[in-house]
């Protein structure tokens, strides 16, 4: 008879490779994939996954790995979702330790040592310091919002972090100058949203494309660069999306683009660098 386990939650996952002739077992000390950090129980549709959002805060030259330095530029999300770049960005420039709020797989293994992980952990909190870099995030949707300020609370980084309502299309900076990072929706994930979509709902709410089977966003990023020209001069914005066109639909020059994976969606991250605006009236 097969022995009694338990299949959904298991103590211990025990993993299996086959090929031809051989078999590899694992033991997975991790326990839930290593991109969750323990704080996202709000979120909508598509969300973006943490390990890609630090990914595109390193790439932006906004966090530095390496030193752990962190500029003091302010950081805006205008298609923050449930938050996750923003609190992403909160969580490293307090320098909280990714993952401190969740538990592994290795706890529940007979070698573990309780007394050396809590040390372990206790010393990672000890570096945990406010070191005042202004961090924003907005949405179309006001469910959302509500979503990542929750989010926010159980990270811990509550008020390094203002989120507020709002076309991404109609908001005004938030600061003077700073760097705008989002991963803005197309079709593959979700419905454009505000005064660009045709859809009742808010961007990061519905799976529906608002602009027909391709999705690509309608007048959604000509007029969102219009918007930036004209209002966010002095800023740099990073994007995130998988159309290699994006900088001529928004009629902008990349002054960069980096590779990266949202999941199986291959991506690229553009930067603008924005100037007084030369749109026509």
């Amino acid at each position: 008879m097969r022995p009694s386990i338990e299949t959904q939650w298991p103590d211990c996952r025990v993993f299996a490779h086959l090929t031809t002739d051989t078999c590899t077992l694992y033991i997975d000390t991790s326990g839930e994939p290593l991109f969750k950090r323990g704080w996202r129980q709000d979120k909508g549709d598509a969300p973006l996954k943490e390990t890609l959002a630090a990914a595109m805060l390193a790439a932006s030259g906004w966090w530095n790995p390496e030193t752990g330095q962190v500029s003091e530029q302010p950081l805006y999300d205008p298609c923050c979702g449930s938050g996750t770049i923003a609190i992403e960005a909160a969580q490293i420039a307090r320098g909280m330790a990714a993952g401190s709020l969740r538990r592994f797989g290795f706890e529940k293994l007979l070698p573990f040592q309780a007394h050396v992980w809590t040390a372990i952990r206790n010393e990672a909190e000890t570096r945990v310091a406010d070191r005042g870099v202004a961090i924003f995030g907005s949405d179309v949707s006001h469910r959302m919002v509500d979503f990542a300020e929750r989010n926010a609370e159980r990270a811990g980084v509550a008020q390094a972090v203002e989120f507020r309502g709002g076309d991404a299309l109609q908001r005004m900076p938030p600061a003077e100058s700073g760097v705008i990072m989002l991963n803005p929706p197309y079709g593959e994930r979700i419905e454009v949203g505000g005064v660009a979509g045709t859809g009742r709902f808010g961007a990061r709410e519905s799976a529906q494309t608002a602009q027909g089977e391709e999705g690509d966003g309608g007048e959604f990023f000509p007029q969102l660069a219009t918007h930036w020209k004209k209002n966010y001069a002095g800023w740099t914005a990073w994007v995130l999306t998988p159309d290699l066109k994006l900088p001529k639909q928004m009629r902008l020059k990349e002054s960069r683009r980096v590779p990266m994976w949202n999941g199986p969606i291959e991506c690229r991250l553009f930067r603008f660098d924005m100037v007084a605006g030369s749109a026509r009236k």
